[in-house]
């Protein structure tokens, strides 16, 4: 096989960039012998589509193969394919073409139907990591019942071939099902849901066996005279942590009590309960929709720590130098807790504020001790530990659940109600995987390796553009800690959080201890959180089986259960994500309808810019919006070596770290897609009244 002579270049200077690694020496020593033979070369690997049409190979001993446009052989991102090489390519940098697919990795999906010429149908995939459009087959359409609708949500399959496909081959997807139109919050999260394959909530007979259960019998210590306190969030109804404090016989040292819901008490490792918890392994919160890991009648009541109720706990008694934060010894206990008073994040920080606080004498004195001791804590790992500082503002959308409806979007900052609560949680994390060591107990440990140093200096080349100004290596831990210190200063502070948390692994679940690079934590687990996450629960069921001296999971069960839990997770994340942009994108145009159609300006900070146009962050919205070239008025010009656009005529220029205004040129929530356009200074000027601006609103 011998590709056209204008497709054996790689794409230009700023595809470039986006390339994998080429292929090793011991890789490009049999391409060079191809060079004398014409036949062809086959690998292996995994296939990721660019929106511009080209493709890369990931092969799995390293490195990559380029497939220009037209040569994909019907494969789309995610696929393992079998690609041949063209002999004439240059062996430094091999071309390919998709000869046959191996296995396809989202063959069925849920998209939104779109009518196309000549009676035919396409199907817009929700997930981005399939092409923006895809043609039905007529066959499939024909069969469908009902029949599909314009704007119906639906679920296709993308057929597995059989034999090879030819290299210019389109997909063509088959109609499975329709389902209810889009346009609403409620169907567009079950078509999340669907997508994601997130489990349906708990029938009212599993609820009612769930209340029915009894705890095991274990010996706990009574601890409902200790005054202690919950802090969430306003909305929150599963509260699974609670704090307390003593005071110690020896002077200078303090006893924090950190108070876990005792959820193993009531699901035993392999039970009916147990297997359903397994299968969804978190709780996932939409947008005005809970699907929770646990039934209602016990994440929300018989296990939830609720104020003036008593409750079983597992507690984790932590004594501290008071002077210093420094962990000087822990005792772990079942316990019997009544939580004196339920506090919100709100409150909190109004009271550290110097505000009023409606709370009796010895809440408000625990509430200020523990906030002293948390940020002598957070000194210490500051200094000590030297975590990676990389608090975003969570901006989330609230929705009301019945009716399902759009209120607004929140924006909640890391401050110190926020940073009390984590302190204690994380030393208690630390102090369980610690002792699931010594006890030589096999355990689930959260793991964050080391970024790659290639990975580093890819985002140091970045964040140098950025910036506009030079980031050195990033070798090392401290030098990386200042860059996101210094970050902190930068106009496009989230931005560069943002590239930042893409350039390092995902953290995971493992059997092994391996240490959390983030934290700055040789040991670390997840103990806090057994009412939403299923790996908290699982290191609870291991001690409660230890201390009533049953047998526990092997370690390799538990490496099985790490790594279902791992993947639950990123799938829940995605379905977290898709469902918080397109609600948020849903929100714009309402606020778009409320104004009578009229333009909506958004603010944006620019944090690339590219020959086919820019990125820009809303901050307001925590939304990433892009400009596309062909969208850009007349008169606008890239410039390549500056890396800017520019204006002659109006005197304008787009270029990294900019802060300006853009029009809202098109919305898709589909795809969760959002097009902007500038707002040029002759429109600002002819502007006789103020822009009607997208405010941050609030709750509603």
């Amino acid at each position: 096989m011998s590709l056209p002579r204008d497709t054996r270049r790689h794409p230009g200077k700023d595809a470039a960039k986006t390339t994998l690694p080429q292929l090793n020496d011991k890789e490009k020593q049999p391409m060079k012998r191809e060079k004398k033979t014409p036949t062809p070369m086959e690998y292996t690997g995994e296939l990721s589509v660019n929106v511009q049409g080209f493709g890369f190979i990931r092969l799995p001993e390293g490195g990559s193969l380029f497939v220009p446009p037209g040569y994909l052989g019907g494969a789309v991102t995610g696929d393992t394919v079998l690609a041949v090489i063209d002999p004439q390519s240059d062996p430094d940098r091999p071309v390919a073409a998709v000869k046959r697919i191996l296995q396809r990795k989202f063959e069925e999906f849920v998209g939104c139907l779109t009518p196309l010429r000549g009676g035919r149908w396409g199907i817009r995939p929700l997930r981005h990591e399939l092409p923006d459009m895809l043609l039905l087959s007529q066959e499939s359409v024909q069969r469908a019942l009902p029949p599909p609708k314009e704007g119906n949500w639906a679920r296709a399959r993308l057929p597995f071939p059989d034999e090879e496909f030819p290299p210019e081959a389109i997909p063509c997807a088959e109609l499975l099902k329709t389902g209810q139109d889009s346009g609403t919050v409620t169907a567009d999260l079950d078509a999340i849901v669907e997508e994601y394959h997130i489990p349906a909530p708990y029938t009212p007979e599993d609820e009612a066996k769930a209340a029915a259960l009894a705890p095991v019998k274990v010996r706990r210590q009574d601890c409902t005279k200790d005054v202690a306190v919950t802090i969430d969030p306003v909305d929150a109804r599963d509260y699974d942590d609670a704090l307390s404090l003593a005071p110690c016989s020896q002077p200078g040292q303090v006893v924090v009590g950190v108070h876990i819901a005792d959820v193993a008490s009531y699901v035993r490792p392999g039970s009916p309960l147990d297997r359903q918890a397994r299968e969804r392994c978190f709780t996932s919160y939409l947008p005005g929709r809970t699907l929770p890991m646990l039934p209602k009648a016990l994440a929300n009541r018989q296990c939830s720590l609720q104020a003036g109720e008593d409750r079983l706990a597992h507690t984790v008694f932590i004594r501290f130098d008071a002077h210093t934060g420094e962990i000087l010894s822990w005792q772990r206990r079942h316990t019997l807790i009544r939580v004196r008073q339920r506090l919100c994040y709100e409150q909190v920080q109004a009271f550290l504020s110097g505000g009023k606080f409606d709370a009796p004498p010895e809440v408000q004195e625990l509430v200020r001790r523990l906030a002293d001791l948390s940020a002598l804590l957070r000194h210490r790992r500051m200094t000590q530990e030297r975590f990676l500082p990389m608090a975003m503002p969570e901006i989330r959308v609230v929705c009301s659940e019945t009716p399902s409806r759009i209120l607004g979007v929140q924006q909640n900052e890391d401050n110190p109600s926020h940073q009390l609560v984590e302190e204690f949680m994380l030393a208690a994390n630390e102090c369980v995987a610690r002792e699931l060591g010594e006890l030589h107990l096999p355990g689930l440990f959260r793991n964050h390796l080391s970024p790659d140093p290639d990975k580093l200096r890819e985002f140091a080349e970045n964040a140098t553009i950025m910036m506009g100004e030079k980031v050195r290596s990033l070798s090392s831990r401290g030098a990386i800690v200042r860059f996101l210190k210094h970050a902190e200063r930068s106009p496009l502070k989230d931005v560069l959080t943002m590239a930042f948390l893409r350039h390092l692994p995902r953290a995971d679940y493992g059997e092994e201890c391996l240490g959390h690079f983030g934290l700055g934590k040789e040991h670390y687990c997840h103990f806090t959180s057994p009412i939403r996450r299923y790996a908290d629960l699982l290191v609870h069921q291991q001690l409660l089986s230890h201390d009533l001296r049953r047998k526990t999971y092997s370690l390799e069960a538990v490496h099985d259960l790490g790594a279902l839990c791992s993947a639950r997770e990123y799938n829940c994340d995605q379905a977290e994500f898709a469902a918080s942009d397109r609600m948020k994108i849903r929100y714009l145009l309402e606020l778009s309808r409320q104004g009578g159609g009229a333009d909506l300006l958004l603010t944006g900070e620019v944090c690339k810019v590219t020959k086919t146009g820019a990125q820009v962050y809303l901050p307001d919205y925590g939304l990433m919006a892009y400009v596309n070239e062909p969208a850009l008025p007349r008169g606008w010009r890239f410039d390549s070596q500056k890396c800017t656009w520019s204006n002659a005529r109006e005197g304008d220029r787009i270029y990294i770290t900019q802060k300006r205004r853009f029009h809202m040129e098109k919305a898709d929530p589909i795809r969760g897609e959002l097009l902007l356009c500038p707002v040029l200074p002759s429109q600002e000027e002819e502007e006789s009244q103020p822009p009607r601006k997208a405010e941050n609103h609030g709750r509603a």
